[in-house]
This record gives structure tokens, C-alpha cells and sequence, in this order.
């Protein structure tokens, strides 16, 4: 995937529309046990509320994507929230937007674009930073190999590796997963198959 960002810090917003509230808050989730947990702290702080609604996206690669309008009318509450997210950029972000009621019907439209509104707002004011997703790989090479290794690590951007030295050469590396396949088929290419090249993980940075 390309860089994506990340919500390091909660923001909020209040979007009032004839006497509605519309109180949201863009936060991260990294899996669905954070996403519930959020919920039920929001729903416990505002349980007078008449709608607690969301949307969410978790995971970086093919995002598991849900929300929902907790009575509103269909379409006009979740969804419009959940586009605002895969708009953003975004990922590993949970959307609450809470309602109380002012007294006046909003209409189909009036709903959509207050929550709206309130979700992007939210997006806005929550303080984020840029992330990418990158693969971790240790690589035993001989003494004879590692110059040759270490050019193509240094010379393929986005690359960190630490070295041990012992009676082979152990380097822990991390790249850009977009870069990963093309650097570890460069590393076997050029020592003929004698580095052991092992995939151990993949994380977020």
C-alpha cells in the first residue's frame, strides 16, 4: 500500500442544525474489541442521547469496513460517515456521531450533510501523522555476500536494517512493503540463492 495516515490524537466536533447536537469524534481503533469498547464508553457517557451513530475501517490492506445509523433512517447517518473515511485516507478509524434531538424533523438531506459535517470535522480536528506499512525480514548471509547485501539494503529507500555479527552475519531488516518483494528478489538474485531471506512481520510505521 502507499503511505496512509494514521489519528494519533481524538479529535472532536458539535455541529448544531435546528436545535440537533451533533457531537462527533474521530479516534483510532486497531480491531473490533477497541471499536466496541469506544461504543460503550460513548453510550454510557451520553445515554440520554437519541442516536449513537458510527463507521469504521480497520486494517490496512483490504479494510474491514461497517457502520451503522442506530435508528435514523437508512443511508442517512453511517454511510455518509463511512464516506467521509475511505475519502480520508485514513486507516485503522472509528467515527462516532451523537445526536440529540432538537425537536424538528432534519429530512433525508439535512441528516446527510449534518453528519457529514460532524464526521469530517471531526477528521480535522484530530491530530494525525503519516504511516506506512512495511515487512520485517532477517537475512543470514557469509562474510562474502554481505557487502553486496548491504548496498542493495542502502541503496533502496525506506530501508533500516541492524546487523550481529557472529560466524555468519545476521541483518534484521524492515522495507516499505510496496518495496519488499523487489528487494528480497534482488538479495537472492545476487548471492545465487545463499542467503536465507525470512519473512517475520508486518507492521505499521
Amino acid at each position: 500500500m502507499d503511505d496512509q495516515i494514521k489519528i494519533t490524537k481524538t479529535g472532536n466536533s458539535e455541529v448544531i442544525i435546528k436545535k440537533s447536537r451533533f457531537l462527533g469524534m474521530a479516534v483510532n481503533a486497531e480491531n473490533e474489541e477497541e471499536v466496541k469498547e469506544l461504543l460503550g464508553d460513548v453510550r454510557k457517557e451520553h445515554y440520554s442521547a437519541r442516536h449513537v451513530c458510527y463507521a469504521y475501517s480497520l486494517g490496512e490492506k483490504n479494510p474491514k469496513l461497517k457502520f451503522s445509523d442506530d435508528g435514523e433512517p437508512g443511508g442517512t447517518a453511517g454511510k455518509p460517515m463511512l464516506d467521509v473515511i475511505t475519502k480520508s485516507g485514513i486507516c485503522n478509524i472509528l467515527i462516532i456521531v451523537v445526536r440529540y434531538f432538537g425537536g424538528t424533523l432534519l429530512g433525508t438531506g439535512g441528516l446527510v450533510r449534518a453528519y457529514t459535517q460532524a464526521a469530517a470535522e471531526a477528521i480535522e480536528n484530530a491530530e494525525k501523522k503519516t504511516v506506512c506499512l512495511c515487512n520485517t525480514y532477517e537475512i543470514q548471509t557469509d562474510y562474502t555476500d554481505f557487502e553486496k547485501i548491504r548496498f542493495i539494503l542502502e541503496s533502496t529507500e525506506g530501508v533500516t536494517y541492524e546487523a550481529e555479527y557472529s560466524d555468519k552475519v545476521i541483518l534484521k531488516v524492515t522495507v516499505p512493503e510496496v518495496k519488499a518483494t523487489q528487494l528480497t528478489d534482488l538479495v537472492t538474485e545476487k548471492t545465487s540463492g545463499r542467503a536465507d531471506v525470512v519473512f517475520k512481520d508486518q507492521m505499521v510505521i
